[in-house]
């Protein structure tokens, strides 16, 4: 199963028995399984990523049909599926930000590790990233470096785990 696969049916998860079934959405019409134009746009999304040079997807159904969280759905799901499954999209300058993820900036990334137990600050991150011992940034905005907070943890568990050697 692809990524961009996963990410929907972990949302709709009745999804996956009916790929499992081997049931298409116009065939879906016709059985027991009675899917509304939402659930019908996710299926033939995910038939389009699990065979994409058999199944067709037209995105006017993604303006038809979905709008709030399951557009967003769909479009992260299309970006993971170029930018990961298939890999046709190698260097991605884009990057969707929502209100909840939790970007740290320079020092914001050092009172982080400060607060559990490096021996950081901003201008050891500065040198550290020069050097290549920081991680990338995640995020780059007019010249401001933030890092997502998964990239904070797993920089701060990489660190710890060097330290206790």
């Amino acid at each position: 199963m692809k990524k961009a696969t996963s990410l929907i049916v972990k949302q709709l998860p009745f999804i996956e028995k009916i790929l499992q079934s081997g049931e298409s959405v116009n065939r879906t019409e016709d059985s027991s399984v009675k899917l509304n134009e939402v659930e019908k746009t996710f299926l033939q999304l995910v038939l389009f990523f699990e065979n994409p040079e058999k199944e067709n997807f037209k995105i006017a159904s993604l303006y038809k049909h979905l709008d709030d969280e399951w557009l967003e759905l769909a479009l992260q799901a299309i970006y993971v599926f170029f930018s990961e499954d298939t890999y046709l999209m190698k260097t991605s300058t884009f990057s969707v930000i929502k209100e909840n993820d939790a970007y740290k900036n320079q020092t914001q990334f050092a009172q982080y590790l400060k607060s559990n137990g490096l021996q950081y600050d901003r201008s050891k991150i500065n040198v550290y990233l020069k050097r290549g011992i920081i991680p990338k940034p995640d995020l780059e905005i007019a010249g401001s470096k933030y890092w997502k907070g998964s990239t904070c943890e797993a920089f701060l568990k990489k660190e710890q785990a060097r330290t206790k050697q």
